[in-house]
């Protein structure tokens, strides 16, 4: 290999070489900040283990009856167990302890008030699925269904005033009872008991974590993707706007979960749980179509590949037994995120690789969704004993990040299209400016070609019509010049008079509409006939139907023209002895024939003789739309002109 090829080949392998490094070391950094936000959130998120910081609080777990016979039993009748319990931890999922029951577990809580004047309040923060709360064996609240289709009260904190009525001294117990299913992590939530100041605090701010900021992330969702819907429906080209929509409205679809009391539309909680899954294959499709969109990437294979798992596992949900669907959803739900993560990190390596500013930024916060969602899939499979999801706020702060992005670049776009349509239009008043310039030299032009052609017309007219009365006048002249009268003179003038008066006519008659050619013909005709008895030729006219054809005047005036140079040859040069001229209008076609006996001409030597007379014939044929025809042999001259007429 020559010398300058290798060292562009080993240019290539270490502008590669560092270009890979430059990712790596980006990606590594980009995985310790994770590390660091998953270990942070974790830390900011961390709670007391329920009341067991309260001294004296003690809970117990019992398992009761499956949900397949919870309908059974009447609601006064449904009391804990007697035996069966023992100690747990709060917050408790019963998984662990029975993986494979879907039923009630009822949650014991003994509680020692010391003082008897001292209120109390109660504060739970979730159970998983619907439940009841009793104090001493009286009821403080339940929700609507505790029997399938559950109440989905799984992310409704609770809190309850503590009846004085109700409240012993010494021992009370706080009885729990909780319907839910292993496979969808059925448990108990924190609790908590203690002064009603500190119990309140305390559930609001987990009722604005689990319930109010989950409605302001619906509503943000739900607009900002029926706003990009808008924007895709009226222009289908902006894919990235379509994507972007059914990223919003498929988490807005995810997010509803968060809030929903029912199952509605849905018969059972797992086909609420399959949908919801279904949801969330569907928003990590889309999320990843709009960064490739985005990104102005198009990998179709990928795209088939990710589409085809989608719908294959979406079946598989709705498909697959009760039994394996609580595994099933932990696989989808963890490979979803997953694929979220990476296809996050994949981005954000291509935005700081790529330098523009709008990628960087949205980088920036897809980097604090991917902490958010490694957080929530920890705890969603049981590694993180946290039940706070912060996929809902993480997303919709990610999603406002796109939608600013996207209007800065619709805004950005709408500036180069101002600025284009500035230039254009300067472009235009310059092109304008130009074509006036241009039209008017171009009227100049057309202005002295009109001169020219009217110049031309003038030399055809005078040729044709005044120069053949000159040369007729001529020759008879020089044939007998002293036996011409003075009263032949004046004839003369009056023809070179009407002939003049023939070529004012054709210059400013051309506003008036057709007429009849017999009356045009009628004076021609009879000047025409006196030029040929005064060179001794006999002339013979044959007309027919010249009284209904009807010609412009221009028309009039070039068939005349033609007639009389056709004539003036004869007189020239044919030495004739007769001319006949035949017109002859029938069938929508005017025919006009000259026919002589003289000594007949070659058409190729009579142009370069007399080539005016000739090529001014030809001329008018031409602007006449007619066909000319001459033939020409000794003893016989033929000249034929046939005219379409409408």
């Amino acid at each position: 290999m020559p010398y300058p090829k290798r060292l562009q080949e080993a240019g290539r392998e270490i502008a590669y070489a560092s270009g890979v490094r430059s990712a790596r070391a980006w990606l590594s950094r980009i995985v310790l900040l994770l590390f660091c936000l998953v270990g942070g959130l974790d830390a900011a998120l961390a709670q007391p283990a329920s009341g067991q910081a309260v001294a004296g609080l003690r809970v117990e777990a019992a398992r009761a009856q499956p949900l397949d016979k919870q309908g059974d039993i009447p609601i006064e009748s449904d009391r804990p167990p007697a035996t069966g319990w023992s100690e747990v931890t709060l917050p408790d999922m019963w998984s662990a302890r029975w993986p494979d029951f879907d039923g009630v577990v009822w949650y014991r809580v003994h509680w020692v008030r010391r003082d008897a004047a001292e209120p109390a309040s109660l504060a739970i923060g979730y159970l998983n699925m619907a439940g009841a709360v009793y104090l001493n064996g009286s009821l403080l609240g339940r929700d609507t269904s505790l029997a399938e289709p559950l109440s989905r009260a799984w992310n409704l904190p609770r809190h309850f005033v503590l009846p004085a009525a109700l409240l012993r001294t010494g021992d009370n117990v706080i009885e729990i009872r909780v319907s839910g299913q292993a496979r969808h992590q059925a448990g108990l939530g924190p609790v908590t008991v203690g002064a009603p100041a500190a119990v309140a605090q305390a559930y609001d701010k987990e009722h604005w974590l689990r319930v109010q900021s989950q409605w302001f992330c619906l509503a943000v969702a739900f607009t900002i993707g029926c706003f990009f819907l808008a924007m895709w429906l009226m222009r289908r080209q902006a894919a990235v706007n379509g994507w972007f929509a059914l990223t919003s409205l498929a988490w807005w679809a995810c997010t509803y979960n968060q809030i929903a009391y029912s199952t509605w539309p849905f018969s059972s909680s797992d086909a609420w749980e399959a949908a919801n899954t279904s949801f969330l294959l569907l928003f990590s499709g889309s999320f990843a179509m709009f960064i490739l969109r985005f990104s102005m990437q198009r990998w179709r294979r990928y795209e088939i590949a990710l589409w085809s798992c989608a719908a294959l596992a979406c079946l598989a949900l709705w498909l697959a037994p009760a039994a394996y669907l609580g595994p099933l959803r932990s696989l989808l739900t963890a490979a979803q995120s997953l694929h979220y993560i990476i296809v996050s990190l994949a981005f954000t390596v291509f935005a700081l690789r790529n330098g523009r500013a709008d990628h960087r930024i949205l980088a920036f916060f897809l980097m604090l969704a991917v902490a958010a969602a490694i957080h929530d899939t920890l705890m969603f499979v049981g590694i993180s004993r946290d039940n706070i999801y912060l996929s809902p706020l993480s997303v919709v702060v990610e999603m406002i990040c796109m939608a600013l992005i996207l209007g800065w670049q619709f805004v950005a776009n709408l500036r180069r299209i101002e600025r284009f349509n500035g230039e254009l239009r300067q472009a235009v008043e310059q092109a304008r400016s130009e074509l006036t310039q241009t039209l008017q030299r171009q009227h100049e032009l057309e202005i002295s070609n009109a001169r020219l052609g009217a110049r031309l017309n003038l030399a055809q007219d005078l040729h044709d019509g005044l120069g053949g009365t000159l040369v007729s006048s001529i020759v008879t002249l020089e044939r007998a010049p002293q036996d011409m009268p003075p009263q032949r003179f004046l004839t003369v003038l009056k023809e070179l008079r009407d002939d003049l008066r023939i070529i004012i006519d054709s210059s400013t008659n051309q506003q008036y509409g057709a007429t009849t050619l017999d009356g045009q013909l009628s004076p021609f005709r009879h000047r025409l006939t006196r030029h040929a008895e005064a060179h001794g030729i006999e002339c013979g006219w044959q007309l027919a139907g010249i009284d209904t054809c009807t010609l412009p005047p221009a028309s009039c005036l070039e068939l005349m023209r033609v007639l009389q140079e056709a004539l003036t040859n004869v007189f020239r040069h044919s030495r004739a002895s007769r001319v006949d001229i035949e017109l002859r209008h029938e069938f929508g076609r005017l025919l006009l024939a000259v026919r002589d006996n003289g000594i007949g001409f070659r058409e190729e030597a009579q142009a370069g003789r007399h080539g005016a007379g000739l090529a001014s014939m030809r001329a008018r044929v031409n602007r006449l739309g007619a066909t000319l025809t001459i033939a020409s042999a000794p003893g016989a001259t033929s000249i034929e002109v046939i005219l379409r007429v409408q």
